[in-house]
């Protein structure tokens, strides 16, 4: 009696998952979740060749542009939480658990969209506001006067002209807490004057 290979590979599949859905059965769905949440924060640590297509520079450069055009900014074309990256593809940052580090971008408002790091990490403002400005044809003649606009909880805050609009780094000091010490940096992109915002 011949039986078909058809046949053979339907039982060994239905008993791999028989034997699977037993191993599962005294997780609760919440442990399970923190497990694969802890597995792709491990595969991400481990993974030096993590490559995302978010490149921040050119999300300013979209929406510097459309602010240039008198575009009303929309969240459905904006909002956004994720990974973004340098001009290689690589993370911008590493957050305190080893992951590729998170950003969110809002529209605020019609005419202003915010941009910020969403977790402590080995975040460079410098960097960041070197490599942002660059893309977009900006140096320090550029750079407004913000003596009028500092905010007390501000370790620095920079803002540059371009057409149309305002740039604006805001960067501040947070503490984790197990006491690790990080940069938190929002960038604004506004047509509106400095004094509004």
């Amino acid at each position: 009696m011949k039986v078909s290979l058809r046949f053979f590979l339907s039982i060994l599949i239905s008993a791999s998952l028989l034997i699977s859905s037993c191993g599962r059965g005294n997780k609760t769905e919440s442990e399970e979740t923190r497990e694969s949440l802890v597995d792709s924060t491990m595969s991400f640590s481990q993974d030096d060749n993590y490559h995302a297509d978010n490149d921040i520079a050119m999300t300013i450069r979209s929406i510097a542009d459309a602010i240039n055009q008198g575009e009303q900014l929309d969240s459905i074309d904006y909002n956004f939480e994720g990974v973004l990256t340098d001009g290689t593809g690589h993370p911008l940052y590493t957050d305190v658990q080893g992951a590729p580090g998170a950003w969110s971008i809002k529209v605020k408002s019609p005419v202003a969209v915010a941009i910020k790091n969403l977790y402590l990490g080995d975040l460079l403002p410098e960097a960041l506001e070197t490599y942002v400005t660059q893309s977009l044809g900006l140096d320090n003649s550029n750079i407004v006067d913000t003596s009028k606009f500092r905010k007390d909880d501000l370790d620095k805050l920079v803002i540059y002209h371009f057409n149309g609009g305002y740039l604006i780094f805001e960067t501040r000091t947070a503490l984790t807490p197990t006491g690790k010490e990080g940069p938190l940096i929002t960038i604004i992109a506004t047509s509106n004057a400095p004094e509004q915002y």
